[in-house]
């Protein structure tokens, strides 16, 4: 299915929610509000309330994900999945991204569309952050393998969170963007465990986004940041109080 042109870019408003099961059980949901964004088609915001690669409210920093500073474009991310998988990905590349607010901007997700010629999925990339670190891990994903509401399973790889343990797998879902809605699933499972001791998922409506609207951005997109960022910790300090075990930075 190929997208609506009026999906060049879009806003998104939901909701994400946490759920952990093991050792002890550990919930939270909370509203989320991300773009979706054309990197191909970046220079629509040149004069728009949304500042790529320059300072403003609200900025889109491009070195922080797979694309050039001076010359923002989809390419890089059509190179990492071409190194990966046999796919055509020659169609619009799409990042569903939290924006920087102040300068201010944190990730734990990015998660790129890379579409066919003909507009229909292609694949995706995992853009995975940690904090304090600051560190950046890519997961590729092929589409036919969580087309239809599949499940996908791949190892991590990465640190994310201390109070998960490096020798885990990942199992995803994923709803591609069409249709104004989008959402994603993960769950993670512990080496030689029959059952998944955490699930998150992450659900949004979309609205078209032109960058010349300040309404998106004052009803969910910039506080989302400073949500996030919160979030973490508090929900971090909430998991040492139950007494998990710490699992230290490789």
């Amino acid at each position: 299915m190929s997208e609506s042109l009026e999906f060049t870019h879009a806003s998104g408003s939901g909701s994400t929610w946490h759920a952990r099961f093991e050792p002890k059980t550990h919930r939270f949901k909370y509203r989320s509000a991300m773009l979706y964004l054309d990197l191909d088609r970046l220079d629509d915001f040149d004069n728009s309330a949304l500042r790529v690669n320059r300072p403003g409210a609200l900025s889109f920093k491009t070195r922080r994900h797979l694309c050039d500073d001076s010359r923002p474009s989809g390419e890089e991310a059509r190179g990492l999945v071409r190194a990966h998988l046999n796919v055509d990905v020659s169609g619009p590349v799409k990042l569903l991204t939290n924006p920087h607010c102040f300068g201010v901007g944190f990730n734990p997700l990015s998660v790129y569309f890379l579409h066919q010629t003909d507009g229909s999925p292609g694949a995706l990339i995992y853009e995975v952050s940690n904090t304090p670190w600051n560190e950046i891990h890519r997961y590729v994903i092929p589409y036919d393998q969580v087309a239809s509401g599949r499940e996908y399973w791949f190892d991590k790889t990465f640190h994310v969170s201390p109070f998960n343990p490096i020798t885990q797998r990942y199992v995803t879902k994923v709803q591609w963007p069409t249709d104004c809605h989008t959402s994603i699933y993960l769950g993670l499972q512990d080496e030689g465990a029959d059952r998944l001791m955490f699930e998150a998922g992450l659900t949004l409506d979309l609205t078209p986004y032109n960058g010349r609207s300040v309404k998106p951005l004052f009803t969910g997109v910039w506080p989302q940041t400073f949500l996030v960022i919160g979030a973490i910790y508090r929900e971090a300090f909430a998991l040492w109080r139950k007494g998990l075990t710490y699992h230290p930075h490789p």
